[in-house]
């Protein structure tokens, strides 16, 4: 598509390439080089495609499944097993041996053939018929994948060309360009003649692009208030794949018959109360569903647990300690349209200042109770080490291996709880480098970071391993709960939702509204300013998603056209940003230097970057020869190219190209950023700048309001009394 001007449609029709089928239809060219003139079901097609890119082609993904269906067949069948056919009180009756010794471990393992013939009751024969009717699943499963990415490999290698040697050193966008070339020879989808980089992402994400913007609009009820914790954020896996699974992915459950069709009766508001009742009923059925199969999900996630884990518990206790993201981090500092690979990249980023910024907090009581207990803990262990090393008989006796084990892996686990006192933090800087990468946060953090408030919530994007292990245990309790008594409520609510924002794009489908990045309909005055948007505060995305989404995806694709009043602002945003640059960097209300300060402590290489930046706002670099420059832009200094974000070449239309192209180039070259991590820096300053100045507009706001209460006169429409964050020239105008 040209513009999103013809394409940005009401919900007048749902007509997608054909009906929802997992079968690709192809047709055997004269030179033997299959050819995809149409492709059923593109979403399944383009997401597998995305799959065999980033995890490293067929024999990878096919090892993935069979080790997955080989760990199934090792937890079904062991636990079947250990609940009938081990003797584990071989000491007591009615076990055989109770009276005499054992001589062999074998002797504790019954025979299948006797254990079957003895011990087996009615409800062990229902584990092992769902446990075979699992198995079966999984084989064919794993069957159909094989067949599914031998047709992606052939792709590749035959119709793009691409070996899979190479597909470790290609970027993903190098696969988009490609996807385009096989598109116009073949015409994958048959209602356009062109896939852009939009269309692509909206197929892979189409799905994602809605669980974000519900989260964001606080659609799905993911807070619970615990009486002992307050109030608590929590999205285990299983609840985030039964979300899906019921509002996306189930053509009989969901409001969706298939993937990019919302279902007419959807559409309509005069149905909103039968839609609402119906989504409802079909939340309370797979919440009853659940909450039957709580004592086979429990089993199974206790089990997977220990699987997983059991090694790391007892070789490895601290990582029980180490903190990582949430899946409610997932998808609340997701932005629309952004893949996997690249919200890895970012989030991984953001967590050496994330775990800086939770360790510069310390409780002292905290601190001094983990310290008496460690002294305790640690003489106690090492008594009874140190006993051990001249009597071995010790470790033969009951409970001596258990206090050594146990007391070792508390003293590694309160161990974090004691700060470092050579190292000294400041919050609210640790917060601006965590913003520099997440992006989204309340406004409150920022002017806040240094109290335990803050650190709290931020501790439900960032809580510790042990943590999120135990969430993913108490998954089959809670998740029932929060279907039946706090999701089945807001059906109504996600009804609307559906029905509000979405929107019929030629040639994609039924999208999420927002996933446009159209400012004009999504737009946030606090952030974008007056004059782009007229979205009402219903229809604007919270904490500037709709803006840092569309300077994020016209970075990491440069050739994305995107709406005429989002081109506006990504234009006058470039053009704040030289405007800021420009003027006195002393000022401790310039946002381009603040946002530079803050990008200076993310590492040496953004401080030269920075310091080069500094010195070229009073002389000019001398700029590159011209074949250097060449050479620089084709640039492939990474290894794992598959996981970079963007293009392999330096960012052209970037904050760092408000400088002149030599300048900027030669920035780089003294500083040694590969392209990638220019990209990465570019996309930190802008979220900064972007920042800094919705903090001076909220806070002029704020100035204007307590004047206005203290003059005593009449509080007037606010409308009237905002400044513009990015004003449109004279002259300019945007189609809306």
């Amino acid at each position: 598509m040209n513009s999103l001007q013809t394409n940005y449609q009401a919900l007048v029709s749902d007509e997608i390439e054909g009906p929802h089928e997992s079968v690709i239809f192809h047709v055997a060219s004269e030179d033997s080089v299959p050819r995809w003139n149409h492709v059923d079901d593109l979403d399944a097609f383009f997401r597998r495609i995305y799959r065999y890119h980033q995890n490293g082609g067929y024999a990878c993904i096919m090892l993935y499944y069979s080790i997955g269906g080989l760990m199934y067949f090792i937890i079904g069948s062991s636990f079947i097993y250990g609940i009938n056919c081990i003797h584990f009180n071989f000491d007591q009756p009615p076990s055989p041996y109770h009276n005499t010794t054992v001589t062999s471990l074998s002797q504790l393992f019954i025979p299948v053939s006797q254990c079957v013939a003895e011990n087996f009751g009615v409800i062990d024969w229902f584990l092992v018929i769902l446990f075979l009717l699992g198995l079966v699943y999984r084989v064919y499963k794993c069957i159909d994948r094989n067949c599914k990415a031998r047709e992606i490999r052939q792709f590749f290698e035959l119709n793009m060309k691409i070996p899979k040697c190479d597909l470790p050193n290609i970027t993903w966008h190098e696969i988009v360009n490609n996807l385009r070339s096989v598109q116009h020879e073949q015409q994958m989808c048959v209602n356009n003649t062109d896939l852009n980089e939009l269309d692509i992402s909206h197929r892979i994400l189409r799905t994602t692009n809605y669980m974000v913007a519900m989260v964001n609009k606080s659609i799905l009820p993911l807070k619970l208030n615990i009486w002992f914790l307050g109030d608590w954020v929590y999205l285990s896996t299983q609840l985030r794949q039964t979300l899906v699974f019921l509002l996306f992915t189930s053509s009989f459950m969901s409001p969706f018959k298939a993937p990019g069709k919302l279902k007419e009766e959807f559409k309509k508001r005069e149905e909103r109360l039968n839609c609402a009742n119906q989504l409802g009923n079909m939340i309370l059925l797979a919440g009853v569903v659940s909450l039957a199969l709580v004592p086979i999900i429990f089993s199974w996630s206790v089990l997977s647990f220990l699987l997983d884990y059991s090694g790391y518990m007892r070789l490895e206790p601290g990582f029980s300690t180490v903190r990582r993201w949430s899946d409610y981090a997932k998808i609340y500092l997701r932005h629309f349209n952004e893949l996997d690979h690249e919200l890895k990249k970012r989030l991984g980023r953001a967590a050496k200042p994330s775990k800086e910024y939770m360790r510069s907090f310390s409780t002292p009581l905290v601190v001094l109770m983990a310290k008496f207990s460690l002294k305790v803990l640690g003489s106690v262990v090492a008594f009874f080490c140190f006993w051990g090393i001249f009597k071995e008989q010790l470790f033969t006796l009951p409970y001596v291996l258990v206090i050594i084990s146990v007391g070792a892996a508390l003293f590694t686990g309160l161990s974090a709880c004691v700060p470092d006192e050579n190292e000294v933090s400041c919050p609210n800087e640790l917060m601006q480098k965590v913003v520099a990468e997440i992006h989204y946060i309340p406004d409150n953090f920022k002017t806040m970071a240094h109290t335990t408030k803050v650190r709290n919530e931020f501790s439900h994007l960032f809580p510790y391993t042990i943590v999120i292990l135990l969430e993913e245990l108490l998954s089959p309790l809670i998740t029932p709960y929060i279907l039946i008594c706090r999701l089945r409520p807001q059906a109504l609510e996600i009804v609307d939702f559906l029905r509000n924002f979405t929107v019929h794009v030629d040639g994609v489908g039924d999208v999420c509204s927002f996933a446009l990045m159209d400012v004009s309909k999504h737009g946030n005055p606090q952030w974008l300013g007056q004059g782009l948007s007229k979205a009402d505060q219903l229809q604007q995305a919270e904490d500037g998603k709709t803006e840092l989404s569309a300077l994020h995806f016209a970075l990491m694709n440069p050739y994305w056209e995107p709406p005429a009043a989002t081109n506006a602002f990504i234009q006058n945003f470039r053009e704040q940003v030289t405007t800021a640059r420009d003027r006195c960097p002393g000022l401790d209300s310039n946002p381009y230097y603040n946002s530079l300060n803050s990008v200076s402590t993310m590492g040496s290489k953004y401080a030269s970057l920075v310091n080069s930046i500094h010195r070229s706002t009073h002389q000019s670099y001398p700029g590159p020869s011209t074949s250097f420059s060449s050479d620089l832009k084709r640039s492939r200094v990474l290894t794992k190219l598959s996981e970079a974000e963007g293009p392999p070449y330096y960012p052209q239309n970037g904050i760092w190209t408000s400088m002149t192209g030599n300048e900027m180039e030669g920035s780089l070259v003294q500083t040694g950023l590969n392209p990638i991590e220019a990209r990465a820096a570019d996309m930190s300053l802008s979220a900064l700048f972007l920042h800094e100045v919705h903090d001076k507009h909220m806070g002029s706001l704020r100035s204007q309001s307590e004047s206005r209460s203290q003059s005593g006169s009449q509080r007037r429409d606010n409308d009237g009394e905002e400044s513009p964050l990015l004003e449109l020239k004279m002259g300019e105008s945007y189609a809306p």
